[in-house]
């Protein structure tokens, strides 16, 4: 083989086996012979490239490559492991070469001989290592425990805050950076174990910097084994110290919010919009009185279960009402408990919405309010008795003034009268009339003192069991001549079993009162009909005193028919003070009373008394 070039034919059938990515070229750069695997390195389609020129098989290599071609047929070989190279087109060309010239038998150089690699993408993906380790601020390390020589990435040093030439020099040193204490002991044990066992780690601990800095890192290690001895642990180092003081202070946070949720007995609450996904905490669950590990179905049909029947219509409109932009999104609803008692919840509820506006997820909380229900209930209640005792205090006050002055003036005018009148028959008549305005004066204060008592405000001390059937029979009997000068008839449709929970006088005064009621407005043109009748309603007796006299004209007198001094006929004897008294009589024992009535047809009493 007389040249290089002769032994470059001979042995083109060797380059073209060779498993790398080789040329040889011509001193015009024209291919010689070349690889297989110079082809399918540079997506080369053909293979018949000889005789052609080196960058027309190859147009998109960077012009400035052939620098490096015409340097190296000067005589000088070349080699890089790795450059990068920006092509018009804006994307970049990672390349890696071993060039060498050849020479003719005159010494000069004939062409080259080039081992050539395209390693672009594995550059890029290099890159993107890098910067991700940038971004994510992780490292590499590793501890050959053969020789006990550590390695550290950039990045290693960067979150230690060490020179970048930083590299630690005994074994002990690796670990100092860690806190003393317990993150130290931690790290030491979990090497220890890689060591022994093979059992790798993956731990979150705070060193501390270069600086004096802590810094929270998560650091994970593995083992190497060769022939059944470590000879080798590695892993990463990660800064994770914003992530996880960000998360402290959260998990800080939800404790605190846990703690005054359940101090407050608060219940939250979250619902999927999109697949009606829902989650609730156990305090939700108690409110709902819910079990939470047994209930079947969707929460979400169990909680309409849980409603009163009353509310569900109104909360359904309520939400769908805050869903489409309506209303502050609190909504407040009964639970029906198993004892039959009521839970009054408040819910407030907020929908999130996404990028695009679109609403996926509501989140509540619910809070138990049934204490404050009740106080509110009994307050408005009590502002109700305050105002109707203030209206009592009013109407009393008025009579008081009203009636006692009459009185007043007629006994001074009689007494001025008596001392002036010397005949003895006048004096006679006077004193007469004297008599009668004392009587009068009589019967008001005694009706003064009945409304005081009807007001009594130790009245539960009073009370006992009373038959009513007896009660009636005992007062209907005591005003028999009244029935008689009336001709009235007393149907009475009575339990004698029936019993209620009264004062015994207030119960007698009532039908007094609605007994006398009957027949002195009974009707002109027919005999009295009284119609008493009673039944059990839950633990209340209903009792109705129905006549058929000369009833009241309702539109007109109806919204005064239970106050004081209110007379609705012309007869001479009417006070005014019946129905009060035994309005303020019933209410007082608990009980309620309402009439209906219509002129000349009669007047129907109904009332309601406790049993027990």
């Amino acid at each position: 083989m007389g040249s290089f070039f002769s032994q470059i034919k001979v042995n083109e059938s060797l380059i073209k086996d060779a498993p790398i990515s080789i040329a040889t070229l011509d001193h015009n750069c024209n291919f010689l012979s070349f690889s297989k695997k110079f082809l399918i390195e540079h997506k080369i389609s053909t293979n018949t490239i000889t005789d052609a020129y080196f960058f027309d098989v190859l147009p998109d290599f960077p012009i400035a490559f052939k620098e490096v071609l015409d340097r190296c047929l000067l005589g000088n070989p070349c080699q890089n492991e790795g450059h990068k190279y920006i092509l018009d087109n804006g994307k970049n060309i990672w390349l890696k070469w071993k060039i060498n010239p050849w020479t003719k038998e005159d010494g000069s150089v004939g062409g080259l001989v080039v081992a050539l690699d395209n390693i672009t993408e594995t550059k890029n993906i290099d890159e993107l290592i890098k910067e991700a380790q940038e971004v994510s601020r992780t490292g590499g390390w590793q501890l050959n425990l053969l020789t006990y020589k550590a390695q550290w990435t950039k990045m290693v040093n960067i979150i230690h805050e060490m020179p970048l030439d930083y590299v630690p020099e005994t074994f002990d040193e690796c670990f100092v950076h860690f806190k003393e204490g317990e993150d130290r002991e931690l790290i030491l044990k979990a090497t220890h174990e890689a060591i022994e066992n093979g059992t790798p780690w993956d731990e979150e601990v705070i060193m501390i910097t270069g600086t004096g800095k802590e810094l929270w890192i998560r650091t994970k290690g593995r083992a190497e084994f060769v022939d059944g001895k470590c000879v080798r642990i590695y892993g990463i180092c990660q800064d994770i110290d914003t992530a996880m003081r960000s998360q402290l202070a959260y998990r800080a946070s939800a404790e605190k919010l846990k703690s005054a949720i359940s101090a407050s007995n608060v219940g939250t609450w979250e619902y999927d919009l999109n697949n009606g996904y829902t989650l609730w905490d156990d305090t939700n669950f108690e409110l709902h009185h819910i079990d939470k590990d047994n209930y079947t179905g969707s929460l979400y049909r169990n909680w309409k279960k849980s409603l009163h029947p009353d509310d569900m219509l109104r909360v359904h409109q309520e939400v769908v009402a805050y869903y489409n932009g309506q209303g502050l999104g609190i909504v407040e609803y009964r639970v029906l408990l198993p004892n039959h008692k009521i839970r009054n919840i408040k819910a407030s509820v907020t929908i999130l919405t996404g990028p695009k506006n679109n609403k996926y997820r509501a989140l509540g909380i619910c809070q138990d309010i049934t204490n404050e229900k009740n106080a509110a209930q009994k307050l408005k209640k009590l502002v109700e008795i305050t105002g109707q005792q203030n209206n009592s205090l009013t109407n009393f006050a008025h009579m008081v003034s009203h009636d006692l002055r009459s009185h007043a003036t007629n006994l001074s005018v009689l007494t001025s009268l008596i001392e002036d009148e010397k005949d003895p028959e006048e004096r006679k008549q006077i004193l007469a009339m004297l008599k009668s305005a004392t009587n009068s004066l009589n019967s008001t204060v005694y009706n003064l003192s009945e409304v005081v008592q009807s007001n009594d405000a130790n009245i539960q001390t009073k009370l006992a069991q009373i038959n009513i059937l007896k009660a009636i029979t005992t007062v209907q009997n005591n005003i028999g001549t009244l029935f008689q000068d009336k001709k009235g008839m007393c149907v009475i449709d009575v339990n004698p079993d029936h019993f209620v929970h009264v004062v015994p006088a207030y119960l007698d005064s009532v039908f007094l009162n609605l007994f006398t009621n009957s027949l002195k407005y009974c009707a002109p043109n027919r005999s009295p009909i009284i119609k008493i009748c009673t039944k059990l309603t839950n633990k209340n007796i209903q009792l109705t005193f129905e006549d058929n006299g000369k009833g009241i004209d309702m539109v007109k007198f109806g919204k005064n028919i239970f106050g004081m001094n209110k007379t609705f006929h012309r007869n001479k004897d009417a006070r005014g003070v019946g129905l009060y008294i035994t309005k303020n009589q019933i209410e007082a024992m608990g009980g309620t009373i309402s009439v209906t009535s219509e002129v000349n047809i009669g007047t129907k009493f109904t009332i309601n008394l406790k049993t027990i």
